[in-house]
């Protein structure tokens, strides 16, 4: 009876010990911090989220695929994001043209999404892929961040692990301090940068289009201010080409693209877009991607030209803005 007794103190103890970190995990599934768990019909507004655009671009896809029968798609990286389906619709005739893109994305990424896509029966009309310096970076390439992981409806990973990573990293640095704190204060805090952005972007339902609401804004309410900061850095007088990226595996990503882009009769473009460092891509990787899908569908403006040059054209040295991308649609849609 004595023996039973202390048993019984020690589940009490070892429950009243444990009991804050079975209470954050059921807040885990309640709360769906990094909206993983259910299926939602929109992601409106990232301001102080830790969304994963991977996810984001799947879910609505299959939110819509069956009633919208989305047939025209841009890939890209968070650069690819000024690409608004409205402009881009001009030139293609499709009022339903979708944005499937992910943070950072890499060429395997783009590869699965089309592949993806082909799988779920939808007819790949049109295709705009837009390339940067980080679509053939094999650490991105191989990026597995709660930010950069891919989906696992199409990636092939575990949907267990995949859910896992998810799980972890919300008691990794102490994220779910940092969660509940925005969630009662809405305010963000020096302690929270590297788990949140202090930044509004938008998600658009249905065509899925990324916008820098937080960019926008400033400019509007004061240009020369913003411009003013120290958000850029003073490029190199000389002209800069960019090192070989293409690795011989990520080849065969891009033969299977085009293999799919066949098969469907795809209405394509490839662009290498202007970015920031006007680094003239590759000379290798260029006749590498020109070689696959054909010169005249594909597209150079790196380096230093017209849409490079001016400061005004970028939000910041990563990304530049819509009326550069209605220029290269201009251009590459004569």
């Amino acid at each position: 009876m004595e023996d039973l007794n202390k048993i019984k103190s020690f589940t009490k103890t070892m429950v009243l010990f444990a009991s804050p970190f079975l209470l954050l995990c059921v807040s885990y599934f309640i709360f769906d911090p990094f909206h993983v768990l259910k299926h939602y019909q929109s992601y409106p507004d990232n301001y102080l989220q830790s969304y994963n655009r991977n996810r984001i671009s799947t879910q609505i896809f299959l939110n819509n695929k069956d009633s919208l029968h989305y047939e025209s798609f841009i890939f890209g990286s968070s650069r690819s994001s000024v690409f608004y389906t409205k402009d881009w619709a001009k030139y293609i005739s499709d009022p339903n043209a979708y944005h499937f893109d992910a943070s950072n994305e890499s060429i395997s990424g783009i590869e699965g999404k089309i592949r993806f896509i082909d799988k779920e029966g939808n007819n790949i009309q049109n295709a705009l892929l837009i390339f940067d310096g980080e679509t053939f970076d094999y650490a991105v390439d191989s990026a597995s961040s709660i930010i950069h992981i891919p989906d696992w409806r199409w990636s092939g990973q575990n949907r267990l692990l995949y859910h896992l990573t998810f799980f972890k990293a919300f008691f990794k640095d102490q994220y779910f301090l940092k969660y509940f704190d925005i969630k009662l204060f809405k305010t963000f805090r020096p302690y929270m940068y590297g788990a949140f952005e202090n930044k509004h972007m938008i998600y658009t339902p249905v065509h899925n289009d990324f916008i820098f609401q937080g960019y926008i804004d400033q400019i509007k309410s004061d240009s020369l201010a913003y411009y003013n900061r120290d958000l850029f850095y003073a490029r190199s007088a000389d002209t800069l080409t960019a090192e070989a990226g293409i690795k011989p595996y990520q080849i065969s990503y891009l033969r299977k693209i085009k293999a799919v882009f066949d098969k469907n009769n795809t209405n394509f473009r490839v662009v290498f877009g202007p970015n920031y460092d006007q680094k003239k891509v590759n000379p290798d990787d260029l006749k590498i991607v020109q070689e696959i899908f054909g010169e005249k569908s594909v597209f150079d403006f790196t380096g230093k030209n017209a849409l490079t040059a001016p400061l005004a054209n970028y939000y910041e040295i990563y990304h530049y803005k819509p009326v550069v991308a209605r220029k290269i649609l201009q251009a590459i849609y004569p």
